[in-house]
Parts: C-alpha cells; sequence; structure tokens
C-alpha cells in the first residue's frame, strides 16, 4: 500500500480538472466548454489550461514509481508541455494588456507572477543538470504547473470551491516532492564527494 501511496495522493490534482474552482467553472469548463474564440474563452483557457499538466505529471510518476525507462520523444513532449504550461501565465497578461492596456492595478499580480515563473524556470534548469532525466522530467512539469496554481488561488482567495482546495492541496505535494527530490540528489552529491576525497586521502596515505 505505501508503494501506491504516491500514485493515490495524485488524484486529487485529475479530480481538480472537472470540479468547480470559482464561480461553478471548472479548469475543464474554461479551457474547453468556454473556449469560443472570444476574448474572454481565451483568457479562461489560458487560466484553467495550465491545470491539466497535471495529467502527464501523474503518468510520469506512474512510470517513475515503476522504474520505466522514458522514451527520448516522451520526454521531450514533457519539456513543451510544461514550457508551454509555464508560458500561460505571461501571455494572460500580455492579452488583457493588449486589451485593456496597462494599469497600475496590475503591477503587484505581474510582479507575483514574474517571481513564481523565474523560481520554477530555476528549478527546471537546475532539475536538468542535477537529476536523473525521468526524475527531471516530473519535477519539470511540476514546478511549471506550481505559477499558474498559485496566481489563481491568490486570484480567488474569497471565492473557493472545491477545486480551489484541491488545487491547494496539490501545491502542497508538489512542493514537497521538488524539495525532496533536489535536496536528496544535493546530499548524493555531497556525499560523493566527502567519499571521493576519502578515497584519494586514503591512496595518499
Amino acid at each position: 500500500m505505501r508503494r501506491y501511496l504516491p500514485i493515490l495522493l495524485l488524484l486529487p490534482s485529475i479530480a481538480l480538472l472537472f470540479l468547480p474552482y470559482k464561480e461553478g467553472v471548472s479548469p475543464w469548463a474554461a479551457t474547453v466548454s468556454h473556449c469560443d474564440g472570444s476574448s474572454l474563452g481565451m483568457y479562461l483557457a489560458l487560466l484553467g489550461g495550465p491545470f491539466f499538466v497535471s495529467i502527464p505529471v501523474a503518468i510520469a510518476q506512474t512510470r517513475l514509481l515503476g522504474k520505466k525507462r522514458f522514451p527520448k520523444a516522451e520526454k521531450v513532449v514533457y519539456r513543451i508541455l510544461a514550457w508551454a504550461a509555464l508560458g500561460a501565465g505571461p501571455a494572460f497578461f500580455g492579452l488583457a494588456f493588449q486589451q485593456n492596456g496597462f494599469s497600475r492595478s496590475a503591477i503587484p499580480w505581474v510582479l507575483t507572477l514574474g517571481i513564481l515563473c523565474a523560481a520554477a524556470s530555476w528549478i527546471i534548469v537546475r532539475s536538468h543538470r542535477m537529476l536523473a532525466p525521468a526524475e527531471s522530467a516530473v519535477v519539470t512539469m511540476q514546478a511549471a504547473w506550481l505559477p499558474n496554481a498559485l496566481l489563481c488561488g491568490i486570484s480567488y482567495l474569497d471565492h473557493w470551491q472545491i477545486g480551489a482546495y484541491l488545487a491547494a492541496f496539490t501545491i502542497g505535494l508538489y512542493s514537497v516532492e521538488i524539495a525532496v527530490s533536489m535536496l536528496r540528489r544535493t546530499r548524493t552529491s555531497a556525499g560523493d564527494s566527502v567519499a571521493c576525497n576519502r578515497a584519494r586521502c586514503s591512496l595518499s596515505s
């Protein structure tokens, strides 16, 4: 049972796609049902679309736990999806400013998104350098999922519905998993360095 617990914990991230997030609108409705080509439809699609990265996250996590190798093409697809999700936030603000112009009230939101996207980009780059390709693919998509979810959670804080609470749970879960992956690799690298230094000292003596 303990082996399958990480998979069970991913279920809320899938369920929230179809449950109301704010004013009865779910990410599915925002991305599919309301995507009619209008400006409002495009706004909603850019907000709801990144939540669907949780599906490939669940697939990649399942394959990782099953110790199955990822085909190279699959890793490329995961990275494309991650960067597309990460770019949805800036695209949303770009579209809003194009339609309505820039206002000072948007500055805190732009700064918030900028900080979140910068942090996610740093995690993605570091994971590519530090982690094995399979684990890096999972961390990359989780990091790309977070900025949009955090921005939506903050924006709709006073009007949360069940989907938003599941999103909050997933935010915590992804954050913990990213931290565990990165810290474990850091400790392993430090341990390898210490072991290497000891081996050199033994040889020199």
